[in-house]
């Protein structure tokens, strides 16, 4: 009967905690009202980064674009989806570089949870893991927004998150002027499973995570280096899919 006291008066505490929270969640959005990151404007929904013209600009990714299929046919990627399609000067791209560049952890948990309802029912994962960066690039920007959307992930979906399973070996630069060969040049070889980590990955179930996807390079080689390792099921997510169309 202690213990069934000790749990409930724990539960009753938790519960109160978060009534607390909530409650002055409310007076801070009333004294200062969130605003949208796309034009400055308040949002009308609590806790929401955009306002509701701007979400309404969001595109949700066509998850059957051909890419999508070529970069599952090369074997390491059983599955995919990507969120939005990223489109440049527009809200979701503003969105992603407040996450990203402002230090919005909360966008990418916020989006991660999103990504979380359209995970396979019929896969039980093991991981969740992020895209790393390289050392250098982490202390210049102190945290790895992918972190967040695998934080985002688990809370939907249940599944532990890895940081440290994957680890990046090379510094490779911004991709963000180089083609589809030249990025997949570009990551070869940048990738590999932390030491110890080894023992744990085969027959795993996995999810990989990123901010956006573009020829899918990136996430194709983390991948690679995963399956290579034995992995099971290798699900590569993303917040946005840039088609570059």
């Amino acid at each position: 009967m202690k213990v069934t006291y000790l749990t409930l008066n724990l539960k009753f505490k938790n519960i109160f905690l978060c009534m607390i929270k909530k409650f002055f969640r409310g007076i801070i959005d009333f004294i200062l009202p969130q605003v949208c990151v796309s034009c400055n404007k308040s949002c009308e929904k609590p806790g929401s980064f955009l306002c509701n013209t701007c979400s309404g600009k969001l595109d949700l990714f066509e998850n059957s674009h051909p890419w999508r299929d070529l970069y599952i046919s090369k074997g390491y990627i059983n599955g995919s989806f990507s969120l939005y399609k990223f489109i440049k000067d527009t809200p979701i791209q503003r969105l992603l570089h407040s996450m990203k560049y402002e230090k919005m952890k909360s966008i990418g948990v916020t989006l991660g949870m999103e990504i979380g309802k359209y995970m396979p029912a019929d896969v039980k994962f093991d991981y969740a893991v992020p895209v790393p960066l390289h050392t250098a690039k982490s202390r210049e920007r102190t945290y790895n927004q992918s972190d967040h959307i695998c934080r985002g992930i688990s809370r939907a979906t249940g599944t532990e998150i890895m940081p440290n399973l994957l680890k990046r070996i090379r510094y490779t630069g911004s991709q963000t002027k180089l083609n589809k060969i030249e990025r997949i040049e570009n990551v070869r070889g940048a990738f590999a499973i932390n030491e110890k980590f080894k023992g744990i990955i085969a027959g795993k179930n996995i999810i990989i995570a990123d901010d956006v996807i573009t020829t899918g390079s990136t996430i194709l080689e983390c991948a690679r280096v995963l399956k290579e390792n034995d992995a099971g099921y290798v699900m590569a997510c993303s917040a946005a899919y840039d088609a570059l169309d």
